[in-house]
């Protein structure tokens, strides 16, 4: 049976629609190896070496993988904290061109619900 840490690290493997071949490749381990952390993470000891580099090949953080949560935002999965670090990065011209669709986005759906 598959840990939390198991199973965090698939659903954002899947996420990234990678396989795990993919990244083992990237991260320079065997498949064998990934699927045993996916399946029995609490019994392997990844080194943070390559916990880092698991998170560099799905885009995410060590904090991510690992599963610490976040004081301000305590109910925030994993891609959701990616996602809002991908948009913090952003300029400022970049976020307001993501609200201006996002706005675009839903007040179609608003119109069209009605």
């Amino acid at each position: 049976m598959a840990s939390a840490f198991g199973a965090r690290l698939r659903r954002l493997r899947e996420a990234r629609k990678l396989t795990l071949q993919q990244v083992a490749d990237a991260v320079g381990c065997t498949k064998a190896y990934i699927w045993e952390l996916e399946m029995k993470g609490g019994q392997q000891r990844p080194s943070a070496e390559r916990i880092q580099a698991i998170a560099k090949v799905l885009g995410v953080t060590m904090e991510d993988v690992m599963g610490t949560p976040m004081e301000q935002a305590p109910d925030a999965s994993p891609e959701d904290v990616a996602f809002f670090r991908e948009y913090a990065g952003m300029t400022e011209e970049e976020k307001k061109n993501y609200q201006n669709v996002l706005k675009m986005m839903f007040s179609r759906k608003e119109k069209d619900g009605d």
